[in-house]
């Protein structure tokens, strides 16, 4: 069982993220996974991103089979938007085969927003994000897509798959009465988890819990991890506001900029990573009083920063 899994009913709870190489040196890779071993334990499952924003970069599979490896708990990411029914489970079975249970069900974002570096490329949605939660949760019992067993070439093999299902959350999207369904629609299918995209500020999460339990009468608050992103530079902050689904509070928006300007005139460097580290820690004891099951820590890169958050916070 992993850890993700075995630890999910503590009461407050973290997982990390790390994106993979867009080139075939993993030198830079290879060290944040080093860096990530130590924190296994208080960190319960690392995201490994698959193609943020129609990017190029190493595959999720193949990112995750590393880390595995080498002692790190990854969390897979399926994307809907680049595989068709049949490439999904290659990949599934693949990932099964070399022990990773977390998979995070997504639809990805299309190749013509602003951050894809393949803008032309042609997107397949053979299937939607919840119609792969139902393909997850049929491998684990030990069914293909097309109703076949799994191990129906060798009758004599165990061949049911253990993923713990995750699916994504986006409490920024407007209408809020679409998201909700959705994540409804998820539930339905099978969802074990889900992670926010990145928030930064805690009245939208407010407002989609609240309608959300309004709408639907349940509540969903012990099921959510919410993203939180440490800004640690201006270009990455800007970056981060052509991604789909991102919305930036007023807070966060004027004390980066205050500790940009600041930076520029007294030359003292880390400004801006010491503002994202604090808006988060702030932002941390906020989400706590929520209910939610925990935080999922996106540090594009920076493990410093993110080991700053969860000291800083307690977590």
């Amino acid at each position: 069982m992993g850890l993700l899994r075995e630890n999910f009913n503590r009461k407050f709870i973290a997982t990390g993220e790390v994106s993979p190489p867009p080139c075939p040196d993993k030198t830079l890779f290879a060290h944040e996974v080093e860096e990530m071993k130590p924190l296994m334990g208080r960190i319960l499952g690392v995201n490994v991103v698959d193609g943020p924003g129609g990017r190029v970069l190493m595959s999720s599979l193949g990112a995750s089979i590393y880390m595995i490896q080498h002692g790190v708990e990854p969390i897979l990411q399926q994307v809907v938007r680049d595989k068709n029914r049949v490439a999904l489970q290659n990949d599934l079975l693949s990932a099964a085969i070399f022990g990773i249970e977390n998979v995070l069900s997504i639809a990805g974002d299309h190749p013509a927003c602003p951050a894809s570096d393949n803008p032309k490329s042609k997107p397949v949605y053979d299937m939607d994000s919840t119609t792969l939660i139902v393909m997850l949760k049929k491998l684990n019992e030990g069914k293909l897509w097309n109703g076949k067993d799994t191990n129906y070439e060798n009758k004599n093999l165990n061949a049911k798959t253990n993923f713990f299902i995750g699916a994504s959350l986006s409490p920024t999207s407007s209408p809020l009465d679409g998201e909700i369904y959705k994540v409804k629609r998820k539930l339905i299918a099978g969802v074990d988890f889900f992670q926010t995209q990145g928030v930064f500020s805690i009245e939208p999460l407010t407002n989609f819990l609240n309608l959300y339990e309004k709408t639907i009468g349940e509540k969903i608050s012990d099921k959510v991890l919410v993203g939180i992103v440490p800004i640690w530079s201006y270009g990455m902050f800007k970056y981060l506001l052509t991604l789909p689904g991102i919305v930036v509070g007023e807070k966060f928006l004027n004390e980066v900029n205050e500790a940009r300007k600041k930076q520029k005139e007294t030359g003292q460097k880390g400004l801006i990573e010491e503002a994202g580290v604090n808006l988060c820690v702030d932002l941390v004891d906020k989400i706590k009083s929520l209910g939610v099951k925990g935080v999922h820590i996106m540090p594009v890169g920076n493990l410093h920063a993110m080991k700053e958050i969860m000291d800083k916070a307690g977590l």
